[in-house]
């Protein structure tokens, strides 16, 4: 297994590295477009292309160390004291990495297309489909940014738990402003790359059109690194195209700028 980024040894030791990448290719419930088990390695080999220096916080992330690990099965994950970035497989695997955290102050920020409040899916209670649902046992403090697809019983359930949801025909103006103050001071943020617009990472299982721009998603992380602790992210649901070479190098940009924004 390569790591992130192709690190040599000194910038991706487990003993000084403050970042772990943990790769996690879990795939059991997807329901349409199939292949999220081979997204982590898919954006690892992305990574080899980045250049180390980052423009937006005139930074070199790489030099805090980045340690890559796997784990096949997400039940064997364990807590880290390291600032996790787990890459997925399929959003199942968000709410085991939610429960290694310490709930007190926490907020989880979600970027997706969708809702995820389903109590069961085709049959299971951890479907792709059900994964905030299984958060939301956990941990109530949900703000859900993006999204514009969702059941009538999703639909009633944010209702009901009062979910801080911007659904993706709300995004304009002073969004991120008024959205920032709604977390509580310690974040945690799952992205589920079909929160993304199509048109920049087409490669998802369940795409949605009329998503979130690039830009749109780092102004928000921008503000939220600015103003909050983030204590870990997820990245999951790319499925990787043989043609498409776009979807995974951003997403690899996108979580080496997370690592940027974080370590300033």
């Amino acid at each position: 297994m390569k790591n992130f980024m192709n690190l040599p040894d000194q910038l991706s030791n487990i003993d000084t590295s403050k970042v772990e990448i943990l790769l996690v290719p879990h795939e059991e419930t997807t329901s349409y477009g199939k292949g999220t088990k081979t997204a982590p390695n898919s954006i690892i080999t992305a990574s080899n292309e980045l250049e180390s220096y980052d423009i937006e916080t005139d930074s070199e992330p790489y030099k805090v160390g980045i340690h890559t690990a796997e784990v096949e099965n997400p039940k064997n994950i364990t807590k880290s004291d390291k600032f996790r970035i787990a890459i997925g497989g399929e959003h199942s695997i968000t709410p085991i990495l939610v429960e290694k955290l310490d709930q007190d102050n926490l907020s989880i920020l979600q970027i997706d297309a969708h809702a995820d409040l389903k109590d069961e899916f085709e049959g299971r209670k951890d479907s792709h489909a059900c994964a905030m649902r299984r958060v939301h046992e956990i941990n109530r403090n949900i703000v859900q940014v993006g999204i514009r697809s969702l059941d009538r019983e999703e639909s009633e359930f944010i209702k009901e738990h009062q979910i801080n949801t911007f659904f993706m025909k709300d995004i304009g103006g002073n969004w991120i402003s008024k959205l920032v103050p709604t977390l509580k001071d310690k974040v945690y943020i799952t992205i589920d790359m079909d929160g993304f617009d199509p048109s920049v990472i087409p490669a998802v299982g369940t795409p949605e059109p009329d998503g979130l721009r690039y830009s749109q998603v780092i102004g928000l992380l921008k503000e939220v690194f600015k103003e909050k602790e983030v204590v870990g992210m997820d990245f999951v649901e790319l499925c990787p195209k043989d043609d498409d070479l776009i979807s995974p190098f951003t997403t690899a940009k996108l979580i080496y700028q997370s690592i940027a924004l974080k370590f300033k």
